[in-house]
């Protein structure tokens, strides 16, 4: 069969060019529409389901939420396992699913099977949401909203930066091709806020719940059908939606002897911000961040590129005084990763040139020989876009690695045709028939070139057999050698014989300059070895033994370091510790940060976002852009840089564990072992304190090991709490019940909504649409709870 399909090559020889033309510009388009990506996405059939409940502490999340939609989930097919968190006020749920699961399909069971639980919950506990439909590795272009200038714009708010994030910036980002969602962090979410005064209470003999009563209402938009006026038909509504602080205020409680007493009688009626469980600084300000979250599946560098071309509208739209700032895009990285893998296959494409043109002597059959390469790397990419897989570090890399192996089935296709061609020129010192002496040359070399290549390739048939986060890792560099070294044979058995018998010329084949210095070495100690074959294969034996008996002292790492060009610090404190006192953490590194001259910003994330994160307000994680390694002063690298900055920020933040790592490092990272570290122990049981105190003792002992930095251990327990335990028979001398109390906590100090208003319209830009009542105007110590 091979020799049918050179014969037919060479038979055919224009049909043959006019395929591979097509074939390159195939391949051309291939690379300009591929995925293109720093690394390979890791992130398995994954859905996210996000469960908000203001106020309701973690053992409560775990047992109303966590636990019923956990339980729920573990029916479904092609499960591999569930992943859970339960915070105070939010519980997270991540449903792993096998790799070759549809990730539209899985959100479809995982949303069938939502509306099942949601009978479950009590009411008033939250609803589960999906997650947005990215990976972990989806946030891929972040960005600030700030002040232009912080004195001549400091009428403007934190609740107006989050206004505009929230209702004008998000909404804009959200149109652009490939983004599925926008997060937003920081900032204040603006709320009207009914503050109510105990007292004035007591004054009017009214009670909490008549307030969120009338509140709740006197909150309504109503239809009534239609009136027929004559020949004309009128529509009925009934308005009755509140539009700001002075009809909430005006509201009406109760009369007395025919005084009314209204809402701002007994509360006062603002706008506020609500109480947060995050917050962002930058360079010592608090700023509101922006995420933009790549749909799975996304080209990432042309999400990166769509939302750029949105900000131009979003710079438009945005009232004199705020500036939208980048602060990470992933085409950076993919840009450094792609242009380092490019700059290799170049070099080792012309390197390959120069080493064939010196051992061949002959510029025809370098030219022949070379052309196998990039038309190898064409059909590489076309096969890669038709399988899906995305042009990165890895995927690359298999093109990188066999650069030298896709020339060597045309290396001896051409040097047995110039053979051949050269023996027919000395015989007959005449003309030569090329096309016969190519077709002789080819069939003679066929066979064993296409074994050859076979057996290549056959090597790397185990990596097809990974799974999981291994075979997303290996797989592409598998698959694209795999694809370099198939199109490499069908090159050499197609194409190579029809150049080769339209440039190659017959004349006297002898040895190169090199290849006759090379073999004055090369002979007399092929002559030593084949006399004395059992030193040679004992010499050889000696130094198998040596080198494996070396690899157990070798460094092993799962996962290649990718240095990203920035760092992502953690930094934990403690259960207890306060939203205010971690931002007052955060300024203190940024500006102790600040004084490096290689730190070109610092963002430090606190808490969690809406939808994206599973932290408290302990924990942060602060990312330090860096400035180009040109612009360094002195000659350290990053590592060094890192080791300087960790010390100085063990300084600033005594009292916190901080750990280096990188944004994309730290995503992987948390994908393989669902915590924020390279590596963790995981202990399982019922009994919290039990739990804590094992943890502390395998920490004592993890200490010991060498190597080890950077421990922490991830508390179950320690954040403080205010227990407010019903009497029921006190409460029943008084003629109240549980409710009462419980609404009280749920809405006067916990500050859940009791109200919302959907069709206030305001001049730009509009505001969140809720009402909540508060017990006092600012947050007291808890003895005043009583």
């Amino acid at each position: 069969m091979l020799n049918k399909l050179v014969e037919f090559s060479l038979q055919y020889k224009a049909l043959v060019l006019i395929t591979f033309a097509v074939i390159a510009f195939l391949g051309v388009r291939a690379i300009n529409t591929i995925p293109i990506d720093a690394f390979p996405d890791v992130t398995p059939a994954q859905v996210n389901i996000y469960t908000e409940s203001p106020g309701l502490a973690a053992e409560d999340v775990e047992e109303l939420l966590t636990f019923p939609i956990e339980s729920a989930m573990a029916g479904l097919p092609d499960v591999k396992e569930i992943r859970s968190v339960s915070l105070f006020g939010l519980s997270y749920v991540a449903v792993y699913f096998k790799d070759d699961m549809d990730i539209y399909f899985a959100r479809r069971l995982v949303g069938e099977r939502l509306q099942e639980v949601g009978d479950r919950i009590p009411e008033g506990y939250g609803t589960p949401e999906l997650g947005p439909n990215t990976s972990g590795l989806g946030q891929v272009f972040w960005y600030t909203l700030e002040r232009a200038d912080e004195k001549l714009n400091a009428d403007i708010t934190d609740m107006d930066l989050r206004t505009l994030q929230d209702w004008t910036v998000r909404l804009i980002l959200r149109t652009a091709p490939g983004v599925d969602d926008v997060m937003s962090w920081g900032g204040q979410e603006r709320q009207y806020q009914v503050q109510i005064d105990p007292l004035k209470l007591i004054k009017y003999n009214l009670g909490f719940t008549e307030v969120m009563e009338a509140i709740e209402a006197n909150n309504r938009q109503v239809g009534g059908q239609y009136i027929d006026q004559g020949s004309e038909q009128f529509l009925v509504r009934g308005l009755g939606l509140v539009k700001n602080e002075a009809d909430i205020g005006a509201i009406k409680l109760k009369s007395v002897d025919g005084t009314a007493v209204y809402i701002r009688d007994v509360a006062t009626v603002t706008q506020a911000g609500a109480l947060r469980f995050g917050a962002v600084t930058r360079d010592g300000k608090e700023v509101v961040l922006g995420m933009a979250l790549s749909r799975m599946g996304e080209n990432a560098q042309s999400v990166v590129e769509n939302v750029k071309d949105k900000l131009e509208t979003v710079e438009k739209a945005l009232p004199p005084g705020v500036v939208v700032k980048p602060i990470y895009q992933r085409t950076d990285l993919v840009e450094k990763a792609v242009g380092t893998a490019e700059k290799a296959l170049i070099q080792g494409s012309i390197l390959i040139a120069i080493v064939l043109f010196l051992f061949l002597g002959e510029i025809r059959s370098a030219i022949v020989v070379t052309s196998a390469l990039p038309l190898a790397m064409l059909i590489a990419f076309i096969m890669m876009n038709q399988m899906g897989l995305s042009a990165n570090l890895m995927s690359l890399a298999g093109l990188a690695i066999g650069i030298g192996m896709m020339v060597d089935g045309a290396v001896v296709m051409v040097e047995n045709s110039f053979r051949i061609m050269a023996e027919r020129k000395s015989e007959d010192n005449g003309p030569v028939n090329k096309t016969a002496a190519v077709l002789t040359a080819a069939k003679e070399v066929a066979n064993p070139m296409t074994f050859a290549i076979a057996i290549i390739i056959i090597v790397f048939m185990p990596l097809f057999t990974l799974e999981g986060l291994e075979g997303k890792l290996f797989k592409p560099m598998a698959f694209n050698i795999s694809f370099a070294m198939a199109g490499s044979l069908l090159l050499t058995l197609t194409l190579i014989p029809v150049l080769a018998a339209l440039i190659l010329k017959p004349k006297e084949e002898k040895d190169t300059l090199l290849v006759r210095i090379l073999k004055r070495g090369y002979l007399p100690l092929l002559a030593f070895s084949l006399k004395r074959k059992a030193l040679v294969m004992g010499s050889a034996i000696v130094l198998l033994i040596g080198s494996l008996s070396l690899f157990p002292l070798l460094g092993k790492e799962f996962m290649p370091q990718l240095q990203e060009g920035s760092i992502m610090w953690r930094v934990s404190s403690i259960p207890s510790t306060s939203l205010d006192q971690s931002i007052k953490i955060a300024k203190n590194i940024e500006n102790a940060l600040s004084e490096y001259p290689e730190v070109e910003t610092t963002i430090s994330m606190i808490g969690r976002a809406e939808k994206g994160e599973t932290a408290d307000v302990n924990y942060m994680e602060v990312y330090t852009a860096l400035k180009p390694p040109e612009d360094w002063p002195g000659n350290r690298n990053i590592t060094e840089l890192a080791e300087d900055m960790r010390e100085t920020l063990e300084e600033v933040a005594p009292t916190s564990v901080v750990a280096f790592t990188q944004p994309i490092q730290m995503r992987v990272e948390e994908l393989i072992s669902g915590v924020r570290a390279t590596l963790a122990v995981k202990l399982y049981g019922e009994n919290l304190q039990e739990l804590d105190r094992l943890s502390a003792e395998i920490k004592e002992v993890l200490e010991g090991v060498e190597g080890v930095a950077d421990l922490s251990l991830e508390a179950n327990i320690g954040k403080p709490q205010i227990r407010i335990e019903v009497d029921r028979a006190a409460l029943a001398r008084y003629g109240m019940n549980a409710d009462d109390v419980l609404t009280i906590v749920r809405t006067g100090i916990g500050s859940e909504p009791v109200s919302t208003f959907s069709s206030v319209i305001i001049p730009d830009p509009p505001l969140p649409l809720a009402i909540r009542a508060l017990r006092v105007p600012d947050r007291q110590p808890a003895s005043n709870c009583r």
